[in-house]
């Protein structure tokens, strides 16, 4: 799974951190944080969180105003890649995804899909996704997607559909998008002078906009590109998987999961201009 911040009240949350604390030992504890990392693990989300910081980094350098000093730039870059740390965020998002799994009663569904995760099927569906990495992947995809659309291949790609929302491909990758792009936004606002900012309606707009854009894109490509990463896998094996990653274990999972990715960036993306103007 390759790219919701939710907010309590604060007794509320006091009160299922005692709760929670009570009810899990240290023992537990680390059986679900090992948990937690398997998941991120066997999805690669550290290669994902490590793409944040220079996403960020880039696209401030092509939005700053010419007037902004270099320094004031090799600070804020500084900044970025200290807030978004992959390791940090890595052991930000297991964390989140542990205390999630704690605070729904949903530890055993967490160790449920780390051990799904882990079997041969998952291994090599998973595997097959970073060949989206490759040189002559565009090549091939575009040629594949200008075939015929045949009975077998509309039957194969609702099977994928499904499997798209159960994995949370397309929301994930949307959000993470649009809470980098709210970090850019804001830490460009902290670096600007007065005049060049942009207002907080805009900026709702524009992540408003950007949202429905990206995610009305992703909704009709992935599919497609799934049904061109799995083009050599038969047919009852690929069910097999979506049958796998359909299982509410797994439902419940890749969502904690995405929740929690997306938490994580935004709580380090904040810090960015805060630690900027407090510098200043």
């Amino acid at each position: 799974m390759k790219p919701q911040v939710k907010s309590y009240l604060i007794m509320a949350l006091v009160g299922v951190s005692m709760l929670a604390g009570c009810a899990t030992g240290p023992s537990e504890q680390a059986t679900q944080t090992s948990a937690s990392n398997r998941v991120l693990e066997a999805y690669d989300v550290p290669d994902l969180l490590a793409q944040a910081a220079p996403a960020v980094s880039q696209s401030l350098d092509k939005n700053l105003p010419d007037d902004v000093a270099a320094t004031d730039r090799q600070r804020l870059r500084n900044i970025v890649n200290e807030a978004y740390s992959p390791e940090a965020l890595h052991a930000d998002v297991i964390e989140r995804l542990r205390e999630s799994a704690d605070s729904a009663g949903q530890q055993k569904a967490l160790r449920s899909a780390a051990d799904n995760l882990a079997s041969p099927l998952a291994q090599r569906m998973i595997s097959l996704e970073s060949a989206t990495g490759d040189e002559n992947f565009a090549q091939g995809f575009s040629a594949f997607i200008d075939q015929p659309a045949t009975d077998a291949r509309k039957r194969r790609l609702r099977i994928i559909d499904s499997l798209s929302d159960d994995m949370q491909i397309v929301q994930l990758q949307t959000a993470f998008n649009v809470a980098l792009l709210d970090t850019m936004i804001r830490s460009r606002n902290a670096v600007v002078t007065s005049d060049k900012k942009v207002g907080d309606q805009q900026i709702d707009r524009m992540l408003a906009n950007t949202r429905d854009g990206i995610h009305s894109k992703l909704d009709q490509r992935v599919p497609l590109m799934l049904l061109y990463v799995y083009r050599d896998v038969d047919d009852a094996t690929l069910q097999q998987y979506a049958d796998l990653q359909s299982q509410p274990e797994m439902v419940w999972t890749n969502k904690a999961l995405s929740d929690a990715i997306i938490a994580s960036l935004a709580a380090a993306g904040k810090t960015v201009p805060a630690r900027f103007n407090a510098a200043s």
